[in-house]
C-alpha cells in the first residue's frame, strides 16, 4: 500500500515533446518522446519515494508520488485512485456481456475498441526519487493517435499532479513535430476541461518541422493535432 505525497515544491518544470513518425499519414500511430526536467526546492519528506508514472496518452494525466516502505524489485501491483476513465472499464465489461450471445461484426469491431482504451489505462513506471535529489529527468514515450484523416492528436500535462510550482518558478513546454506535417490546432489549456482557458505560445519552423513553444506556471494540459501534407 502506497501513502500520497502531495504539494512537492518545484522551481521550474521543462519539457520537451519530439514526435516521431511513423509513416506518411496511413499509419495508426506515431511515437511522442517526452523528457521532463523539474528542479526540486527541497527534500522530499521521506526516505525514498517512488514516483509511478503512466506512460500512454489514455493515463498519462494521473502520475502520482508515493511512498513505500517496501523495495521495489521486478513487477510489482500498485494501487491507484478511482479515476474518470474507469468509464472505460464499465464500457468493456458491457462489450464483453454482448459478445457472450455472438456478436456481429460492428459489436466485434466495437469490442476491439473497448479492449484498446481498457489496456492503455495500464502502461506504467516506477522511479525512485531519494533524499538530496535536487533535479529530476523523466523520459517516457506515449503515442499520438490517428483522429481523423492523415490527422494525428496528442496530449501532456504538466507536471506532475504532486509537485507545485513556487513562486517566480515555471513550466517550459517545446513541442516539435513531425517534417511535412501542418500543425492543425495547438493548446496548453490552464484548466483541461475549459477550452476558454487558452496560454499564449510561440510558433516557428526549424530544419523543416513545426516547433511550438509555451510558458506557464500551473498544471496546463498541452494539446497538438496535426496533419500530414500531400
Amino acid at each position: 500500500m502506497f501513502e500520497d505525497l502531495s504539494n512537492i515544491p518545484v522551481s521550474r518544470v521543462d519539457t520537451v515533446i519530439d514526435v516521431v513518425s511513423r509513416g506518411d499519414g496511413t499509419q495508426a500511430q506515431d511515437d511522442v518522446f517526452v523528457t521532463a526536467s523539474l528542479g526540486l526546492t527541497g527534500d522530499i519528506d521521506s526516505e525514498e519515494a517512488i514516483l509511478i508514472l503512466p506512460l500512454a496518452s489514455e493515463a498519462q494525466t494521473r502520475p502520482l508520488v508515493r511512498y513505500t516502505d517496501e523495495p521495489i524489485k521486478g513487477a510489482a501491483v500498485f494501487e491507484f485512485d478511482d479515476v474518470e476513465r474507469a468509464a472505460y472499464d464499465q464500457e468493456f465489461v458491457d462489450r464483453l456481456e454482448k459478445m457472450a450471445d455472438g456478436a456481429s461484426k460492428r459489436e466485434q469491431r466495437d469490442f476491439a475498441v473497448a479492449v484498446g482504451r481498457v489496456t492503455k489505462s495500464f502502461s506504467v513506471a516506477a522511479i525512485s526519487v531519494k533524499p538530496g535529489q535536487r533535479e529530476l529527468r523523466l523520459f517516457y514515450k506515449i503515442a499520438a493517435d490517428k483522429v481523423g484523416d492523415r490527422e494525428f492528436e496528442y496530449e501532456v500535462i504538466g507536471p506532475l499532479p504532486s509537485f507545485v510550482i513556487q513562486g517566480g518558478g515555471s513550466i517550459g513546454v517545446v513541442s516539435l513535430q513531425p517534417r511535412k506535417t501542418t500543425v492543425v490546432s495547438a493548446k496548453g489549456l490552464t484548466d483541461p476541461s475549459n477550452e476558454g482557458s487558452e496560454i499564449a505560445k510561440v510558433e516557428a519552423r526549424l530544419g523543416y518541422r513545426q516547433v511550438i513553444g509555451w510558458e506557464w506556471q500551473s498544471d496546463p494540459l498541452f494539446r497538438v493535432r496535426y496533419r500530414y501534407d500531400g
